[in-house]
């Protein structure tokens, strides 16, 4: 199976807008701007998941609602990936899809970056807000997966750039 980990775009901080509470944090402009452009950059990349799940929250909903409309699949919130995700969590989840070769998965840190050095049998990856990581997934347990590809956001930006450029 391959696996996407996508971490959410830029998100207000928690204020008086959000009654300081993190639940409701939603994302700035400046990162819905940004992770639509990141959008692009993945489906130039061929990614197209036969799931999209994300954490209910509302900066995570914000940011699979845009990546699903520029890869054409429909999200699903799933409480498991919630901030605290953890393997089993997600072990679960994939379970119920039994069919899906592909998945993405909206969530936040450091519970991606856990679950990669989980997934991989150690390492720290960086997930800056709006990255993505890869990998190619044997087994739901330690040392059951490799990493295929880490993007950096900025990186998939330029990549749905260039594909303007290109059309131009």
């Amino acid at each position: 199976m391959e696996l996407a980990l996508l971490r959410h775009g830029v998100a207000e901080a928690a204020g008086p807008a959000t009654d300081y509470r993190d639940e409701p944090r939603a994302l700035t402009r400046q990162g819905a701007d940004r992770v639509r452009r990141a959008a692009e950059g993945m489906a130039r990349l061929g990614l197209h998941p036969d799931l999209l799940a994300t954490s209910p929250l509302v900066r995570c909903s914000q940011t699979a609602d845009i990546v699903a409309a520029a890869l054409g699949v429909e999200p699903a919130h799933d409480d498991r990936l919630r901030p605290g995700m953890d393997l089993d969590g997600v072990a679960e989840l994939l379970a119920e899809h039994p069919n899906a070769a592909s998945v993405m998965l909206c969530g936040h840190q450091p519970g991606l970056s856990r679950l990669v050095a989980d997934l991989i049998g150690g390492g720290n990856v960086e997930f800056k807000k709006g990255g993505l990581a890869v990998l190619s997934v044997m087994a739901l347990r330690r040392n059951g997966a490799a990493l295929l590809a880490l993007h950096p956001p900025r990186a998939l930006r330029r990549l749905a750039a260039s594909a303007e450029t290109t059309r131009t």
